[in-house]
């Protein structure tokens, strides 16, 4: 009898956690075997820090072989332009250095260019930073999850990014404790449409974010945010497991995307995701006490009126979350008014409790 099948992930070859720029650096270097070509694609003057800038810097003054290029936006355009730098330059690792738009820029160039992309986040506000999806803009301003590849290492330097604020630290934990959500409705679709699932992509997630829902989290105690950013590693890793976004992106992300074209200048994303994890869990009938408590311990928003929406504007992108991604079933596509009007009267009401 033949047994099953398994499977051949491409799990990162290098993660290290340091403190300053020059041993970020000094990490480059163990990730080949043999002198390299780096190509660091950063945002120049843009970065309030000139990270990028002070490790092109410090990479020269180390003797590595490193250009660098300047890359703006995260859209199409921005990808081609990136694209025709790797081209010039052909570096062997394209060293991604910033936020998670620019390291979803740098790591969808890099893919299409088949060159390996390491990963050198200046924010933890998201699971871009070791993912294997890029997400980016089309030429209407619709953002759009696109498949890259998950990086072959990653380089997380402390000391930059406990120089970000804080909301970013909170972004990142709501990215993460967001897969909850996206793992309840995974389940939901295989059970009532038969979707096929990936059971250890689930437990991972869930396992991702599990790691950081504690009594007394705190997201300022360094321990902590180590703990995070290994969580949201953990949760590209899911991506890479399930070959797509389906373990960390559910109906809550669907509202997010819908956020983002309603308002006029849309929150973090893992701010965003956070407010509609909770409304998923309502939508689901699901409880959500335990959650609400570690959202109003942490800082993470309960109540739309937390990020200064609406509760009109809030209800609109529930609505419409099904609509930003067709194929990606959730319970959005199950909930009807009754439970829309459940979900307002909730908010106009402040809650179980709990909400205020």
């Amino acid at each position: 009898m033949r047994g099953p099948a398994l499977r051949s992930l491409r799990i990162p070859l290098l993660l290290r956690i340091v403190q300053g720029v020059p041993a970020t650096v000094a990490s480059l270097a163990e990730l080949t075997e043999r002198p390299a070509r780096y190509l660091a694609i950063h945002s120049g003057t843009a970065s309030a820090t000139g990270y990028g800038t002070r490790v092109v810097s410090e990479a020269h003054r180390a003797g590595l072989d490193m250009q660098e290029l300047v890359a703006a936006g995260n859209n199409d355009e921005s990808v081609h332009a990136v694209v025709a730098g790797i081209a010039a330059v052909r570096p062997d690792v394209v060293v991604g250095v910033g936020g998670g738009r620019l390291l979803d820029l740098a790591k969808m160039a890099a893919a299409e260019s088949a060159v390996d992309f390491l990963s050198v986040p200046t924010q933890a506000s998201s699971d871009s930073i070791c993912s294997p999806v890029a997400v980016i803009y089309s030429a209407d301003g619709r953002p759009r999850s696109l498949g890259a590849r998950i990086p072959a290492g990653v380089i997380v330097d402390m000391d930059e990014l406990r120089s970000a604020p804080v909301e970013t630290w909170r972004s990142g934990l709501g990215d993460l404790v967001s897969n909850l959500s996206a793992v309840r409705d995974w389940r939901l679709a295989h059970q009532t449409q038969g979707e096929p699932i990936d059971d250890f992509a689930c437990l991972t997630a869930e396992a991702a974010a599990g790691s950081v829902i504690q009594p007394e989290a705190d997201v300022t105690d360094r321990d902590f945010q180590e703990r995070l950013i290994r969580g949201l590693i953990l949760s590209g890793i899911a991506m890479e497991m399930s070959g797509s976004s389906r373990p960390a992106s559910g109906s809550e992300h669907l509202i997010s995307h819908a956020l983002d074209r309603i308002l006029d200048q849309p929150r973090h994303h893992g701010l965003q995701v956070a407010l509609a994890t909770i409304a998923a869990y309502v939508l689901r009938d699901e409880p959500c006490d335990d959650i609400v408590r570690f959202f109003r311990a942490t800082g993470l928003p309960v109540l739309p009126e937390d990020l200064d929406i609406s509760v009109d504007e809030f209800m609109t992108a529930v609505r419409q979350g099904r609509s930003t991604r067709p194929g990606r079933w959730t319970v959005l596509d199950i909930v009807g008014e009754a439970e829309f009007q459940r979900l307002r009267s909730l908010y106009e009401r402040g809650g179980l409790g709990l909400w205020v």
